[in-house]
């Protein structure tokens, strides 16, 4: 978990503003955006159990009242002359067209129903199959957890490198045992490469994770694990093979 109230206070020193992705932490349970004291905050709806190709904007209502529109079209418009034009008030300046009506009602529908799910016994089953999910993967040899391997500050959601393998193929591998994961960059290939790796599998547990879905995911890296070790030179490291004459 970022230390966002260190970032919003170094932030206010130089003047900045603070726009916080909260992709990530959204799906685990209601957010206090007042609370963080940021100026932005934005997550996106299939990250929230929504369709896809919609997402949240919220910011702070001077600030976006003092911005331009970043696209023009039907809805934004207040006034229009043939040498000037006024625009609508937030949040209908920064919507224009015809906006994704169908995703917009599914995702309405998404936060519904994350809004009357229990949280607090979410929280307590998500935290133990994470703490699972860290021993597990910390006990593999070849696994490499990228983060903290304690709980602390921590919400369920892992990545690791699989040695000898790329993201990509530890992620259809494991698709294969029925476990769904992330692979590449992860929108931080600096991070990934101050990391000295070139992509991770992310794991995202999920209020509907069981004991069953880490277990498949174990299996799936144990199963590639033997692929590797099968494709592996002998112990001499001179592999088999016909000796050439001559």
């Amino acid at each position: 978990m970022t230390d966002v109230a260190r970032v919003v206070a170094a932030a206010r020193v130089v003047g900045a503003k603070v726009l916080l992705d909260g992709a990530q932490r959204a799906p685990h349970g209601p957010v206090d955006v007042r609370r963080l004291g940021v100026d932005f905050y934005a997550f996106s709806g299939h990250k929230t159990y929504g369709p896809t190709g919609i997402g949240v904007l919220w910011g702070r209502r001077e600030l976006l009242a003092a911005m331009p529109p970043f696209m023009t079209g039907g809805q934004m418009i207040d006034q229009v002359s043939l040498t000037d034009a006024s625009f609508r008030a937030p949040p209908r300046r920064f919507e224009a067209g015809t906006p994704p009506i169908a995703a917009a009602v599914g995702l309405g529908a998404a936060l519904d129903f994350m809004q009357a799910l229990d949280w607090r016994a979410i929280q307590s089953h998500e935290l133990r199959l994470t703490r699972r999910l860290l021993d597990g993967l910390a006990a593999i040899r070849g696994v490499r957890v990228l983060g903290p391997l304690d709980t602390h500050d921590r919400r369920g959601v892992v990545s690791f490198a699989v040695e000898g393998f790329s993201a990509e193929q530890v992620c259809r591998h494991l698709d294969s045992h029925g476990v769904a994961l992330r692979g590449g960059y992860h929108c931080a290939q600096p991070l990934l490469r101050a990391f000295g790796v070139d992509g991770a599998a992310r794991a995202s547990l999920a209020p509907y994770s069981l004991d069953d879905d880490v277990d498949a995911l174990f299996t799936g890296l144990g199963d590639l694990l033997r692929q590797r070790e099968t494709r592996s030179p002998n112990r001499s490291g001179v592999r088999r093979g016909k000796r050439k004459s001559g």
